[in-house]
């Protein structure tokens, strides 16, 4: 009996994690890859796959909602454990193998797993909201006749996470329902030397003696340097890029110097993180301090994929290590 049960569950899972990919890989194919409804949407597939599992199986028992909340936490947890940890040991690409069949599934291994850390996140606080109102519906109705787990309940509560599901798997699918795209990251180091050194180490484009931090390594890296005019108006610079979604360029030139300041645009963007985010502007600004000269770093930039609650964090998170390695160049190269 216990054999058939633990089966029983296993399917399930199975199902509902194989429903959800399937629909993401669906989605991916269209023009709606950057919405809610790539990122928030497979969580309301999971959910109505072990609804219908319950429903075909037991014939929707009272106190159903709870086993197709838990169940479908235990689901989005076990394949965000999966492919996080796939993601993160996969190689990139370029290193990887020659065959583009080992690319595209090293590529599809790290976009999934965005996918279901955002589904994981969504689980587990939906879980952690049914259970405080369970809690609330047993003490306000603490010594009355009526169950607080009633069929009512249940209905009520998978209503309700439905439709805020919905809501949110629509965020930037209509053009008002958009939160602010618009980013900046900033980060900056004191120097040990003139603003004069500063200035002539800033002539030349970062390359990074010194190990990036761990997190970066699943981003892109950038791998050559093609062209490097310095920091005068005008002056382009274009830098290669490296991926588990392939390579391209960064192009920038500078269009605003002054004599503590320096600012690129980017004129255009092939590489890997125009998928995620739209760069603008990379501005350096040099200050003299009675101890050195303090360099900021600093990148402005557009967020493309939704949900914002998701995104915006991981972006400016990953936006501020890249400046913090640019202006750590900046720095050491300068003091030597």
């Amino acid at each position: 009996m216990i054999k058939m049960a633990f089966r029983s569950v296993f399917w399930a899972h199975s199902t509902a994690a194989a429903c959800s990919l399937y629909y993401a890989w669906l989605v991916s194919q269209s023009a709606y890859v950057k919405t809610g409804l790539q990122f928030v949407a497979p969580l309301l597939v999971i959910m109505v796959v072990h609804l219908c599992w319950v429903a075909v199986r037991n014939g929707l028992p009272q106190g159903f909602s709870v086993i197709v909340f838990r169940r479908t936490l235990q689901s989005s947890f076990a394949m965000a454990c999966v492919l996080g940890v796939g993601s993160v040991i996969a190689p990139q690409p370029a290193v990887a193998s020659d065959s583009r069949a080992a690319s595209a599934l090293l590529i599809v291994v790290f976009c999934v797993a965005m996918i279901v850390a955002v589904v994981a996140i969504l689980a587990a606080i939906g879980f952690i909201l049914f259970k405080g109102g369970a809690a609330l519906l047993d003490l306000f109705r603490q010594g009355g006749d009526s169950d607080p787990k009633s069929r009512f309940f249940d209905f009520g509560s998978l209503a309700v996470a439905f439709g805020v599901l919905c809501v949110c798997s629509l965020e930037g699918l209509p053009h008002a329902y958009s939160f602010s795209q618009t980013n900046r990251s900033e980060a900056s180091h004191l120097v040990a030397a003139s603003p004069a050194q500063v200035w002539a180490t800033l002539e030349q484009a970062t390359q990074p003696s010194f190990p990036l931090p761990e997190v970066l390594r699943v981003f892109p890296q950038p791998v050559e340097v093609v062209i490097d005019e310095g920091v005068a108006l005008g002056a382009m610079r274009k830098v290669k890029f490296e991926g588990r979604e392939g390579q391209g360029y960064l192009t920038l030139q500078v269009v605003e110097r002054s004599e503590d300041a320096v600012v690129f645009k980017v004129l255009s963007d092939s590489s890997p993180f125009a998928t995620w985010l739209k760069h603008r502007h990379l501005t350096y600004h040099v200050q003299a301090e009675p101890h050195g000269t303090r360099v900021s770093v600093s990148l402005e930039y557009d967020r493309l994929l939704a949900p914002s609650w998701f995104f915006t964090p991981v972006t400016k998170g990953a936006a501020y290590l890249a400046m913090d390695v640019l202006a750590r160049d900046v720095m050491a190269r300068a003091e030597s």
